[in-house]
């Protein structure tokens, strides 16, 4: 990201880590895996790009954003590298699937309103059904298909359901305001622990939250009631006391702000401000 050429507000693709690095950011909650304990997983995962389409289903009426991301886009983040399709929810999704013209060896379904999905998931679950040799493998929430066997097969019983262990994270349904809830948390909490260690210190951490595609150097501080959303970039030793609203917006390096709503600006170089209201403004 080149910083020095952006002026008020922040480029669409200004975001420079890889969702993918959040899945090294545990929280201490409930087990991750879906699969077997004992089951060895390949290091190199390269081969699941080049041979797998992944598919994500958009559920009707459950695409609430999350954190900065539509639900949708959570999916999509756990089948990043892979050729990826978006289809409208239906009743038939085996004839939908079975109708793609894909040249991928193998096509993965999952659904949008399970946005905990893990791209470390998502490897298991290929992993899995290449080592058993499987057509078809139906998941808590989704499927796995061998393109050869749709191709030949007009329809199935149902597939060769397989129970996984510890699916509760990875597969909760987003569709009430009780799971919404629930997975906000998670996440926000999630992407605090990044942050935190790449050297943010915060202060009454369960009071700030921040939306995934904020950017923060290390060492900023910042301290309770802290609101920070969209594509923000918060540069190297700003100082965020209580109560700011930071929105799509840049607050350069060494910069101290105080109760302030900021949104599409951009807060210069060692600027100091109390309750200010920035709106498409450089300051």
């Amino acid at each position: 990201m080149e910083k020095e050429e952006l002026e008020i507000g922040v480029c669409e693709n200004q975001m420079t880590f890889d969702f993918s690095m959040l899945e090294n950011c545990e929280v201490e909650e409930e087990e991750s895996s879906i699969l077997p304990e004992g089951f060895v997983v390949p290091k190199n995962h390269d081969w699941i790009d080049d041979e797998v389409l992944f598919v994500v289903v958009k559920t009707q009426g459950h695409d609430n954003d999350l954190c900065g991301k539509t639900m949708l886009e959570w999916v999509k983040i756990a089948g990043s590298g892979c050729e990826k399709l978006t289809l409208a929810d239906g009743e038939d999704i085996y004839a939908q699937v079975r109708s793609l013209n894909s040249s991928k060896n193998y096509i993965a379904v999952f659904y949008s309103d399970t946005p905990l999905l893990e791209k470390n998931t998502f490897h298991k679950i290929m992993d899995y059904f290449c080592k058993n040799q499987m057509n078809v493998l139906t998941l808590p929430r989704g499927y796995v298909f061998k393109s050869e066997f749709l191709k030949n097969n007009v329809c199935f019983a149902s597939g060769q359901m397989t129970e996984f262990e510890n699916a509760k994270r990875d597969f909760i349904c987003v569709n009430n305001s009780i799971t919404f809830s629930k997975v906000s948390k998670y996440l926000y909490d999630k992407i605090r622990l990044f942050h935190l260690k790449n050297g943010v210190i915060m202060s009454g951490s369960e009071t700030i939250f921040i939306d995934a595609d904020v950017e923060i150097e290390a060492g900023v501080n910042i301290e309770a009631n802290n609101h920070i959303k969209g594509q923000t970039y918060i540069g190297k030793g700003v100082i965020l006391e209580p109560n700011n609203v930071i929105k799509n917006s840049i607050i350069s390096d060494n910069a101290c702000l105080c109760g302030c709503y900021i949104e599409n600006s951009k807060v210069t170089n060692g600027k100091f401000a109390v309750m200010e209201k920035l709106i498409n403004q450089e300051f």
